[in-house]
């Protein structure tokens, strides 16, 4: 996705894109900070940090340490100032381009990416300034939504999407983990990589209390094609009434697989 559309999305989702699914943007975000292995004292970077999901499971680790969050979308970084405004560590919230930030090189023992990969324009440059920020030793973690695209119901929605010649969200839904591995082997910055690249997989089912609250969701994450309001009305309509994706009461119920990676920064090798 362009800055821009990434921006407006999440500017026009406001509150509601963390309260749309809540249980998984913190499951996901708990499990990240755990890659990360924060200590008391660390300085933490949080690139996309959205309304500071990610940052409220680290602040308890951090004691006397910083936290910085860098967010395109000017109105999640107000909520983010809000959420945060009688914390003690007192994190610093910045209105950037995550892949091409200002913050100092080597200045962060640990960066996290949650939910952010995908929609990155540049996915690999977002990595590359993780691997920049972070001083040697410390650890890059990312979280991303994978395949199957929200279980049975995802895949239902896609095939309706592909029958009706209706192109796929710029939003990569099949998040190929292998990808992602390969972006992080190439993200050798200052004589510095990632190294010891782990990817985990986490499924869990959720599920939404109607059909409405589901298809809310996917259009606060930016997941429903754009400019095709009349088509993407009447694909809703249709999916309402399948019982292939309302269960008989009347809850969407989804087996979301979530991929983690995790790596530390190491000295480049020039013969690698």
């Amino acid at each position: 996705m362009r800055n821009e559309d990434i921006a407006g999305t999440f500017d026009a989702s406001g509150r509601g894109y963390e309260s749309s699914a809540l249980e998984l943007i913190n499951l996901a975000a708990a499990e990240l900070v755990e890659r990360l292995n924060l200590t008391s004292g660390d300085d933490f970077v949080d690139l996309g940090c959205g309304a500071g999901a990610l940052m409220a499971q680290a602040e308890p680790r951090l004691g006397q340490g910083s936290a910085v969050g860098i967010d395109l979308s000017r109105v999640q970084l107000e909520l983010a100032r809000e959420r945060f405004r009688l914390s003690p560590i007192q994190p610093r919230f910045v209105q950037e381009d995550a892949a091409a930030n200002g913050l100092r090189n080597r200045s962060a023992d640990a960066v996290g990416l949650g939910l952010v990969l995908p929609y990155a324009d540049r996915p690999q440059q977002l990595l590359k300034e993780a691997t920049r920020l972070t001083r040697l030793g410390g650890r890059v973690a990312a979280t991303v939504i994978g395949s199957p695209f929200f279980g049975g119901p995802g895949t239902r929605l896609l095939g309706l999407l592909e029958r009706r010649g209706v192109a796929w969200p710029e939003v990569e839904l099949q998040y190929d983990p292998r990808e992602a591995v390969r972006l992080a082997l190439l993200c050798e910055v200052e004589d510095r990589r990632l190294d010891d690249v782990t990817i985990e997989e986490i499924e869990r089912e959720f599920w939404w209390d109607d059909f409405d609250a589901w298809w809310r969701m996917l259009k606060l994450f930016g997941f429903l094609p754009q400019g095709r309001e009349r088509v993407m009305d009447s694909i809703g309509r249709d999916m309402s009434e399948d019982d292939r994706v309302v269960d008989a009461d009347g809850k969407v119920r989804c087996a979301v697989r979530i991929w983690l990676l995790s790596a530390t920064v190491r000295e480049g090798d020039p013969w690698v």
